[in-house]
C-alpha cells in the first residue's frame, strides 16, 4: 500500500467525523437525530468496510522447516 493512502475504512470513519460535526451544529433536535443516524450508518460501514480490507502491513511468513 502506497504512504498517505487512506483507506476506505479511515475515509468512512471521516466522513462519521464530518457528520456529527453538523449535528452538534443542528438547528433543531430533529435533524441533530438525522444526523446522528447517518453518522452511525458511516460508522457501521467503516466496521464492515475494515473487516474485509487487508492488513496493513505485509503478513511475513517463515519457510516451513
Amino acid at each position: 500500500m502506497r504512504v498517505g493512502v487512506m483507506r476506505n475504512s479511515e475515509r468512512y470513519l471521516a466522513q462519521a467525523e464530518t457528520v456529527m460535526r453538523m449535528a452538534a451544529r443542528a438547528a433543531s433536535q430533529a435533524e441533530k437525530e438525522v444526523y446522528l443516524s447517518i453518522a452511525e450508518g458511516w460508522r457501521k460501514l467503516a466496521a464492515e468496510v475494515q473487516r474485509n480490507e487487508p492488513p496493513r502491513e505485509p503478513r511475513t511468513f517463515k519457510p516451513a522447516e
